[in-house]
């Protein structure tokens, strides 16, 4: 009898040594960096070897790009062992990847998401050299931005850079209503949501560095939409990575649903076009523009306040 209870004290013991303990959330502010969106495209200020830079805030990326000419007037030493072949809508481009020392955003300094956490960016043509007259470093990607989670206040223009653990809702610091959006399980750090267009749901990735809204091939397929409908519509060249312009159209829809915020009579740009992760669209500045945003990385949420 003793050995019996000696045993279900263990057993006891054990099962409450074995249970995980709860972590506390952690909800810290890192730095803040302005933003200025021009002609819908997010330009903020990041120091490249303490040199000031632009770059386009792009969670559309996977990783950040630098442009040719940038990291030859910075005097980026470019690693002589890994190059890195570049997939955008435009086709595929190869470069030696560039070594600067330092990348820091406010007062932050960045760390790609690696196991070694360091500073290595791609090389190759960006999809713009300038805006508006203002010359483009490069792309700051998702690979030196998932580390936090991104405040991005475009309205007031302002990101805000947090580090984010042990949470799972109801954490954000805003004191104002917001609405949680759970983003769909992707292959990599991309936040990719449901948006409902014409009453039909869509994978969307939150991608900052689109300047428009894009249905891509498999979203034409869920939409019912043929190169027939689209022949009607304005047309243009779209900017991508790589080097092929891709072909646009203009189309009109209906409505356009994120979670609770709706959007009347859209017209979003529409292109055969595939994308990594496979996704049905882009939501893209267009949308964001308006909006203050949380894209949590660290909980797999975007965040939306309520207009």
């Amino acid at each position: 009898m003793r050995q019996t209870c000696l045993s279900l004290l263990f057993a006891a013991a054990l099962a409450f040594l074995t249970v995980p303990a709860q972590a506390a959330c952690r909800v810290v502010p890192q730095s803040a960096a302005p933003v200025e969106i021009v002609r819908n495209t997010p330009l903020t200020t990041v120091q490249v070897n303490d040199v000031d830079a632009t770059f386009i805030v792009d969670t559309g990326a996977y990783r950040t790009l630098m442009g040719d000419d940038a990291v030859r007037n910075l005097k980026l030493e470019r690693d002589q062992w890994v190059a890195t072949a570049i997939r955008g809508i435009g086709g595929v481009q190869e470069r030696p990847d560039a070594l600067p020392r330092s990348l820091r955003l406010g007062t932050t300094t960045l760390h790609r998401r690696t196991l070694t956490g360091g500073a290595s960016v791609m090389v190759g043509p960006l999809p713009v050299n300038a805006v508006d007259g203002r010359p483009i470093t490069g792309l700051l990607g998702r690979d030196f931005l998932s580390p936090f989670d991104l405040d991005l206040d475009l309205p007031n223009g302002r990101l805000t850079l947090f580090d984010v653990q042990g949470c799972s809702a109801g954490f954000l610091p805003w004191t104002t209503p917001y609405a949680a959006i759970p983003a769909i399980p992707s292959m990599d750090s991309a936040l990719v949501v449901q948006v409902v267009v014409d009453g039909r749901p869509l994978r969307a990735l939150i991608d900052t560095g689109a300047s428009g809204s894009l249905i891509t091939a498999s979203g034409m397929f869920r939409l019912g939409i043929t190169p027939e409908l689209l022949a009607g519509d304005p047309a243009g060249n779209g900017a991508g990575v790589g080097p092929a312009p891709v072909v646009m159209h203009r189309h009109h829809f209906a409505e356009m649903r994120v979670g609770p915020d709706a959007t009347r009579d859209p017209t979003l740009w529409v292109a055969p076009v595939h994308m990594v992760p496979i996704v049905d669209m882009l939501l893209g500045a267009d949308w964001l523009r308006s909006r203050r945003v949380w894209l949590s990385f660290a909980t797999k949420q975007m965040f939306v306040a309520v207009r």
